[in-house]
């Protein structure tokens, strides 16, 4: 009958410690990285752009400015804003949309995966593995 109090006192040092090992040890939230920025590969069914010994596919850059985002040429001269979750519009009718999306493999690994249907064309944009 003696093991009881022992057995007791150890929960209650154990659940001490466990208290005391989490309180004060949060790290602050990671910053929430912008799904739209970033450098991807663009590929689209008549892409005659492809330059290189091997027809590598044309990089295309998405950066964040004041009034929206921007693409990398032959796309820069238009500004895009998120008008709903997940889709960039010129917000004129002018040029198109662009869709947010992702593929994932059986790995588990994720690619962010855009896709741009503008008036004049239509391709993908892959991302870097995360």
């Amino acid at each position: 009958m003696r093991r009881a109090p022992i057995i007791l006192l150890t929960l209650t040092l154990l659940a001490s410690l466990v208290v005391l090992a989490s309180s004060g040890t949060a790290e602050p939230a990671a910053e929430k990285k912008d799904p739209w920025v970033g450098t991807y590969l663009q590929y689209g069914r008549y892409d005659s752009q492809r330059q290189g010994q091997f027809g590598e596919a044309r990089a295309i850059t998405i950066s964040k400015h004041e009034s929206g985002y921007r693409l990398s040429a032959p796309y820069d001269s238009w500004t895009f804003t998120e008008v709903e979750k997940g889709v960039l519009s010129d917000g004129k009718g002018g040029i198109g949309k662009i869709y947010l999306g992702s593929a994932e493999f059986a790995d588990g690994k994720r690619v962010p995966v855009l896709r741009a249907d503008f008036c004049y064309e239509w391709f993908i944009l892959y991302g870097d593995m995360r």
